[in-house]
């Protein structure tokens, strides 16, 4: 079972970023993180959703973090 991280533990505080999917780039929302234990330490995964539609379940280390900036629609606020 997935242990849930501490929130203030996160090596970047944004929660929009761009969707993980190359042919998007829509902003995403992070809304779920958690880490999976492995034989080389804990690997932080997270749960995205972006305001096209799509859901990803990437680790944290595959993601681009750096903020979108604040051109994401209104519909992005919503997604859980």
């Amino acid at each position: 079972m997935p242990e849930t991280t501490d929130p203030t533990f996160h090596r970047t505080p944004a929660d929009v970023i761009a969707c993980p999917d190359p042919a998007c780039g829509a902003p995403a929302r992070i809304v779920d993180r958690w880490n999976f234990e492995s034989t080389g330490g804990p690997v932080e995964q997270v749960k995205t959703g972006c305001e096209r539609g799509h859901w990803f379940t990437p680790t944290v280390d595959s993601l681009d973090l750096e903020p979108v900036p604040a051109r994401a629609s209104p519909s992005l606020a919503s997604v859980s």
